[in-house]
């Protein structure tokens, strides 16, 4: 596992580096493919200040393993606490990856259940055959990213698929957890 450290508005001193180390070091007991070689964790740090004056500690940690991509981010008032809060977020979504079953590869392959995903069929993941709920739509009319978001806010929806007029490309809309919105785009390609 390689661990990639780095922070913005703040140093963090050696100690601090190695508690997150150590935290995110730990989390190899729970899945044998986190700690190959191959996983990559990013870990990123930010200072920010409140309206009230106070100083937000933003951690984000984003773990690139086999055929998956784990993340979690939290806030908090010290770089400890909020090591401690990423971590625990990221014991349950890595029993969400071993529990897993039907995953594929890139190429799409299916990649066979490893023994602890076996060992873990009694546990409490999202399975796909859960979605109770589907909507299709032909023709989703074209608009500015603006009004896309006027319309989420409009149905108090989390996020909001459009054509957008400017691009002319499938996007989607959303609020992000910090209460500003975020855009994905979907890129045109030839299947």
């Amino acid at each position: 596992m390689k661990i990639q450290l780095s922070s913005q508005s703040m140093t963090l001193g050696d100690s601090q580096k190695q508690y997150i180390e150590e935290k995110i070091d730990n989390l190899k007991k729970y899945e044998e493919r986190i700690a190959d070689e191959a996983t990559v964790v990013h870990v990123d740090i930010e200072k920010t200040k409140v309206k009230s004056g106070d100083e937000k500690i933003s951690t984000q940690i984003t773990m690139h393993v086999p055929n998956a991509v784990i993340r979690a981010e939290v806030k908090g008032s010290t770089v400890e606490e909020t090591a401690d809060l990423a971590v625990e977020k990221l014991k349950k979504q890595i029993e969400r990856y071993k529990t897993k079953k039907h995953r594929r590869d890139r190429g799409g392959q299916w990649i066979p259940e490893s023994t602890l995903e076996a060992a873990s069929d009694n546990m409490n993941g999202i399975d796909i055959d859960e979605i109770v709920k589907r909507k299709k739509y032909a023709d989703l009319e074209p608009m500015k990213e603006q009004e896309a978001a006027e319309q989420m806010e409009l149905l108090g929806h989390d996020f909001y698929a459009f054509i957008n007029e400017d691009t002319g490309l499938f996007s989607v809309v959303y609020r992000r957890q910090t209460g500003d919105y975020g855009l994905i785009e979907l890129e045109k390609k030839n299947y």
